[in-house]
């Protein structure tokens, strides 16, 4: 069952009752340069897939004395300096925008995607931000609606006019705890292919759920197999999203 704050991926953030959020140039973020390389680009490379990861982290507790205030509290005191850790915290710290690139790309981006690698180059772009991070900044609101509508009305998110061209972004990152359900990772997606005959664009949007047994760690000597879980199980969300959700 998928909850219903990651059914909408048309909006470069969804969560329940949330803003959607800005994808780059508007939000500061010291985790990842925009506009990075990612690798040595082939010389046969003509076509640019663009990639945002995100710092967008969301927590949904549908069970008795449901909450993430106190979850994790305890771990890892020494890197948080003993303040109160929240799964959010936990996802932020253990799966930032650059581990998730890292992930991506043992994965294999383009075959994923089922591109070929030799005519793709990969443009790192910044993190899509938080909903915190729209709250009382009017300028990255703006962008945000301006880039969402962009989405809406098919228009490519950077000034690329390359007629190869293909956008993926991670909308967000959740961790879905349900009392019939247990523990799940969820993973926004959105890939937009603008290859098609006159820049048709294809979309490809949704998310699929991986099961957490061991995140979040509930004392010190959990943190490793919790945070090696919690990278596995974004690194399987997109190879499962691929095989269910991607357009062929």
């Amino acid at each position: 069952m998928q909850p219903a704050c990651a059914q909408d991926q048309t909006q470069i953030v969804t969560a329940a009752q949330a803003a959607p959020a800005d994808v780059g140039p508007a939000a500061e973020s010291q985790t990842q340069p925009a506009e990075q390389e990612a690798q040595t680009v082939p010389a046969t490379a003509r076509c640019e897939l663009h990639v945002w990861p995100t710092e967008n982290y969301l927590g949904f507790n549908s069970g008795l004395l449901s909450g993430f205030g106190m979850v994790g509290t305890l771990v890892d005191m020494a890197a948080h300096k003993d303040h109160v850790v929240t799964v959010k915290d936990l996802m932020a710290d253990y799966l930032g925008p650059k581990v998730q690139l890292a992930e991506l790309e043992k994965v294999g981006i383009l075959k994923t995607l089922e591109l070929e690698p030799t005519e793709y180059r990969i443009i790192f772009e910044q993190p899509t931000p938080s909903n915190e991070a729209l709250k009382g900044n009017p300028e990255l609101k703006a962008a945000t609606k301006a880039l969402n509508a962009k989405i809406k009305g098919g228009q490519r998110l950077t000034d690329s006019t390359n007629p190869c061209y293909g956008e993926l972004l991670v909308t967000y990152v959740m961790y879905h705890k349900a009392m019939m359900y247990g523990s799940n990772l969820f993973v926004g997606t959105l890939y937009r292919d603008f290859s098609g005959p006159g820049g048709t664009v294809v979309q490809s949007a949704g998310a699929v759920k991986n099961p957490l047994e061991l995140f979040p760690p509930k004392t010190p000597e959990a943190v490793e197999p919790a945070m090696a879980e919690l990278r596995d199980a974004f690194y399987k969300d997109f190879v499962e999203w691929s095989q269910k959700k991607l357009k062929k």
